[in-house]
């Protein structure tokens, strides 16, 4: 099983495939399994990177640490340890966010990016008492939030996702509360992270996807990335919420079959 290390923390990363690489960047509180649909079909035809971010899965979870640029150096990590120089970007939620600050801070080392469910400045006007329920009651608030980031479809006809959606942060090997903890407080961790004024610095070949019925990170969200990165192209995905790799994986790995066929 491969390690890279940034700084002393070892971060976990899945290799499989060749050709070009693709570097796959989890929801928060998941791990790199949630590319279970992508991971193989991808690998028949590229050399497929999916990553525990530092806190989840396999990887080391250090007490502090948690700010995007932290995660966003952990990805360059694992790029300077397979060697490799570029590589296509897809990121979830999180993984978004972390795809787009490694841009910014390497451009030269993206090919095009893929932001699944994404935004950035998530924190700007949420009220205290949401951010007080979420310190307060993390497991039942966080349960509310995955509710409302699945499409009513899915959960009528594919209630696996949201439980497994939720198990994910339940189980104290794969994501601690001490994680939580500290993402929250870090003024650039998940909520707090914000570049809405460097967007436009971002010129790499992307496409910003959204599910018409994610309410964790809404159409809204998603569209100002478009909007503001120049180029990027915006694609809302009917019935789906924040999980599209998961809720329409066919449809998805259709999207970045043919986004990726596109660089060349």
């Amino acid at each position: 099983m491969p390690y890279a290390e940034n700084n002393g923390t070892k971060i976990f990363y899945d290799i499989h495939g060749q050709g070009t690489p693709i570097v796959f960047l989890h929801p928060w509180t998941t791990n790199g399994y949630i590319w279970y649909y992508q991971i193989f079909p991808f690998a028949r035809t590229n050399h497929v990177i999916a990553i525990d971010h530092r806190g989840h899965g396999r990887s080391d979870k250090p007490k502090s640490g948690y700010s995007i640029q932290e995660h966003a150096r952990d990805v360059k990590a694992v790029l300077d340890a397979e060697k490799i120089d570029r590589a296509v970007l897809v990121g979830n939620s999180i993984g978004g966010m972390i795809a787009m600050q490694f841009t910014l801070d390497n451009p030269g080392r993206v090919l095009g990016q893929v932001i699944l469910s994404s935004g950035t400045g998530l924190g700007e006007g949420m009220p205290k008492e949401a951010a007080a329920a979420f310190k307060n009651d993390f497991a039942g608030t966080f349960s509310a939030l995955l509710e409302g980031a699945v499409s009513a479809k899915s959960k009528r006809e594919r209630p696996e996702i949201l439980e497994v959606m939720k198990s994910h942060f339940q189980v104290q090997s794969n994501f601690p509360k001490h994680v939580f903890d500290s993402s929250m407080a870090d003024p650039n961790g998940v909520f707090g992270w914000n570049i809405k004024n460097q967007l436009s610095s971002i010129r790499t070949p992307t496409i910003v996807i959204a599910g018409a019925e994610d309410n964790a990170t809404p159409v809204a969200a998603n569209k100002f990335l478009a909007d503001n990165i120049p180029g990027a192209k915006l694609s809302v995905v009917k019935d789906v919420g924040h999980f599209h790799q998961l809720e329409k994986p066919l449809e998805f790995n259709a999207a970045l079959k043919e986004f990726v066929a596109g660089l060349r």
